[in-house]
């Protein structure tokens, strides 16, 4: 029974001697504490780390030394401390600080004075961010100055005019724009010189009144004008394709786009013609009902050889007992070539020799078989007998007492005549008006 009294007086005593030592620790802690708002990081480090694992003192340990190692310019230790701990207490603002060091250390100034001004008054970052502001626009001037000495006053400038007014940028970047403006109006002179007015006149004209550039412009549409008047007077259809893209080329000027209407409305229906395949023209006039009304002829362009067309007429016109063209009725100013039977070397590399008849052809005795006429072609045999265009689409002699039917053909030179309209099909072809 006595025993019980001991064990209660050392179970008291052992009490006290925890609360005791935990008051020490606490009081430790404290301390540590107190060093670090001090700012003594080194010694408040050591002082969390001998607490162990006592509350937050191990992340206080690393805390401290990350800020001790900043004091002393030590980055990547304080980086590697701040991140172990993050977030813990500022650790978060402190790896952006540091993120602003190493922005400007890799010469990121806009970078690093960004990260200065997010962080407020935190760190003195503030002043730091006072002094960017103040370091930034120098040496931008310093970097325009030596662009310049590189002659690259276009880089220069867009640098100077960046700095909006800032010191003597203003003026530098006025310094910029004469030197541009004198080279761009060298080039433009030697532009001139070398005979390309057009591209001179531009160049001259994008520099406005600057250095007479203005007078000069119309020096080079003047000299331009006066060479395509030359060539106006003395146009043709294959000069006209050029001469109306030269005068396009003038697009702000009234006379060229006159001149350029004028030329398209002369030579634009005969320019689509040349450009358009196998075309059908209607020209001239001959009988094809079959009681003997005259229409239009309509004729398919087979041959193009510069402005030299050859054209066949779409359909056998006529019948006729011996080889011989028929008289194809045109208007004054349709009268550009004789009319002529095809030769077989005319119809050469020609994949569909068949055609149909017009009402008046049958009339006249026309052969048609299933809607292929035969007709005559002008060639000569060693016989003397000239050979036709059967049916079947082959080259064969007439039988006795057929009439084989004429299928005209004209060629004539597309300078000579002017069409009007049309666009080469069956329904619009080309034609005068």
């Amino acid at each position: 029974m006595k025993k019980l009294p001991l064990l209660a007086l050392l179970l008291c005593m052992a009490l006290t001697l925890t609360a005791c030592f935990r008051a020490d620790i606490g009081e430790y802690y404290e301390t540590a504490q107190l060093y670090l708002g001090r700012g003594d990081y080194a010694y408040a480090a050591d002082l969390f780390a001998q607490l162990g694992e006592y509350e937050d003192a191990a992340d206080y340990a690393l805390y401290a030394a990350a800020l001790q190692a900043l004091r002393e310019d030590k980055y990547d230790l304080a980086r590697a401390n701040l991140e172990a701990v993050n977030p813990f207490k500022s650790s978060g603002r402190y790896l952006m600080y540091l993120d602003a060091l190493a922005a400007e250390e890799d010469g990121e100034m806009e970078a690093a004075l960004e990260l200065y001004e997010k962080l407020g008054t935190f760190a003195r970052a503030d002043e730091q961010a006072m002094r960017l502001r103040r370091e930034i626009p120098e040496a931008a001037i310093q970097e325009g100055r030596a662009l310049m000495n590189q002659g690259e006053y276009e880089a220069a400038r867009e640098l100077f005019l960046s700095l909006e007014g800032y010191g003597a940028s203003k003026t530098l970047a006025d310094s910029c724009t004469t030197a541009l403006n004198k080279a761009a109006y060298k080039e433009a002179d030697d532009l001139a010189k070398s005979g390309d007015l057009l591209a001179a006149m531009e160049a001259f004209t994008a520099l406005g009144d600057t250095l007479g550039a203005a007078k000069r412009a119309q020096e080079c549409l003047a000299a331009i004008h006066a060479e395509l008047d030359k060539q106006y007077a003395a146009v043709t259809l294959a000069t006209a394709p050029a001469l109306i893209e030269a005068y396009a080329l003038l697009e702000e000027d009234e006379t060229a786009q006159t001149r350029m209407a004028e030329l398209t409305a002369r030579f634009g229906s005969n320019l689509l013609l040349l450009t358009t395949e196998n075309p059908l023209v209607a020209l001239g006039s001959y009988p094809q009902a079959e009681s003997g009304g005259e229409q239009p002829v309509l004729w398919r362009v087979i041959h193009k050889e510069g402005s030299l067309l050859t054209l066949l007429s779409e359909k056998v016109l006529d019948a006729s007992p011996e080889a011989a063209s028929i008289p194809v009725a045109f208007d004054e100013g349709e009268a550009v070539g004789e009319v002529m039977l095809p030769a077989m070397a005319d119809l050469a590399g020609r994949t569909e020799l068949l055609c149909t008849a017009t009402a008046y052809a049958l009339a006249q005795g026309a052969p048609e078989t299933e809607g292929a006429a035969a007709y005559w072609l002008r060639d000569s045999l060693e016989n003397g007998l000239h050979p036709i265009i059967s049916a079947s689409g082959a080259m064969a002699l007439p039988e006795e007492g057929m009439t084989p039917g004429v299928r005209p053909m004209l060629s004539f030179d597309l300078e000579k005549i002017t069409f009007t309209a049309g666009s080469g099909t069956a329904e619009d072809p080309f034609c005068i008006q």
